[in-house]
């Protein structure tokens, strides 16, 4: 799955396809919020089976939600991508019956290698701070006829 990255259409379409492939996303109910080049929200509800020993969302719910919405950030670029390092920073807890946006910024494209900011906020207050590293994996080599 791969579309041109001057193509915001086939950019939209590329992301929305991949949603529709991505199976853990698809069960934590995540969802495509703003596209842009560069750019892209999602968004989760925390739902009761999300809660740690505590009573709020398990940090890491926040991680998936965190490093799903960098992959489909880095996808912006044309290609889907893998994660090759993460860090997260816990700022304050979210709560069950909370909406998490993430907020994925693409800041340097080098190569097949992207790094990318995502910022998580509920009820407007910043729940968590995430930095990641993508890579696109080398594309399929057709297979040779003889």
């Amino acid at each position: 799955m791969y579309a041109d990255p001057t193509d915001m259409n086939a950019i939209r379409e590329l992301l929305h396809e991949i949603l529709r492939n991505d199976p853990a996303p698809l069960h934590l109910g995540i969802e495509l919020g703003e596209i842009e080049q560069g750019k892209v929200s999602m968004s989760m509800a925390v739902s009761d089976f999300m809660a740690n020993g505590h009573g709020i969302c398990h940090g890491g719910y926040l991680f998936t939600l965190a490093d799903t919405t960098l992959a489909y950030c880095c996808a912006t670029a044309g290609a889907p991508i893998v994660t090759r390092n993460a860090e997260i920073t816990f700022t304050a807890p979210a709560h069950t019956g909370q909406t998490i946006t993430a907020t994925a910024t693409r800041r340097v494209n080098f190569g097949r290698n992207q790094i990318c900011d995502v910022v998580l906020e509920a009820d407007g207050r910043v729940v968590a701070y995430f930095t990641a590293q993508g890579t696109t994996p080398p594309a399929p080599k057709s297979q040779v006829q003889a």
